[in-house]
């Protein structure tokens, strides 16, 4: 089961994926999104998400101005 955590503010959107397994088990973050520039007048929106993978193969990928994002997902 996957949840999805955001938090809003004026300026900008972060979020984070994570995987649950079980009841018992700890939260395994799957992916972090930072959206900034929201409300900045004649500023590009930048998009950044990380996505975590096995070790040392993080992938990391940004885009502005909404451009599109695409998910490589483990």
């Amino acid at each position: 089961m996957h949840a999805l955590a955001i938090n809003c503010g004026s300026s900008s959107i972060k979020g984070k994926l994570y995987y649950i397994s079980s009841k018992e088990s700890e939260l395994e973050v799957v992916a972090s999104l930072s959206v900034s520039n929201i409300s900045s007048k004649g500023e590009k929106v930048k998009i950044k998400v990380r996505w975590e993978g096995e070790k040392g193969n993080d992938v990391n990928e940004e885009g502005e101005d909404g451009g599109s994002v695409d998910c490589q997902c483990r």
